[in-house]
């Protein structure tokens, strides 16, 4: 037999609406909370999105801003693109702490990138050469004597939501063909 008090309801149904009730008060603090940490990461989407972008233009700069210094020799990894014995490839390796500010040579994604690291960002530059069927380089399936005048371009960004890693990519292909009016 249930114990009543005067409005007609047992100990046992408060307690239980009380429960059903604070399940329901968690369920909302889920959802506020889920929704906060869901805006926090589009918020580094954009951002990851930007940094992956504006790198890819740095990337292209160097081909055509300064030819004579860097040029098409320069767009590659480093320890990469050799040229009388001597690599040229500028861009660093690896998943890298993205720094704000271009270094002296005003190129982003290079070793003298400067300032304090973004926080929960990380940028990797892979440059790779592509065979040319048509004008064979080092790294066709059959070898040729042509320089290489194709390569692949992959910028990855990661970013962080509170502990879940998650990365933006862009990716192109570079040539090093010159247009010729006739």
């Amino acid at each position: 037999m249930r114990v009543k008090d005067q409005s007609g309801f047992s100990y046992i149904d408060v307690m239980i609406a009380i429960v059903l009730l604070m399940v329901g008060v968690l369920a909302l603090m889920s959802a506020i909370a889920g929704a906060m940490i869901q805006s926090k990461g589009q918020q580094q989407q954009i951002v990851a999105k930007e940094i992956a972008a504006s790198t890819m233009e740095s990337i292209m700069s160097v081909k055509e801003t300064d030819p004579v210094r860097l040029g098409w020799d320069a767009v590659g990894n480093v320890g990469s693109n050799i040229v009388n014995g001597v690599p040229k490839g500028i861009f660093v390796t690896g998943m890298q702490n993205v720094l704000p500010n271009a270094g002296p040579d005003n190129i982003i994604g290079t070793a003298d990138d400067a300032g304090a690291p973004l926080s929960a960002l990380q940028r990797q530059i892979t440059i790779t050469d592509q065979c040319d069927p048509e004008r064979p380089s080092y790294n066709c399936p059959t070898p040729g004597l042509s320089k290489v005048r194709i390569r692949a371009v992959e910028v990855r960004v990661r970013y962080f939501v509170g502990a879940i890693a998650r990365e933006e990519s862009l990716t192109t292909v570079m040539t090093d063909y010159a247009v010729v009016e006739e």
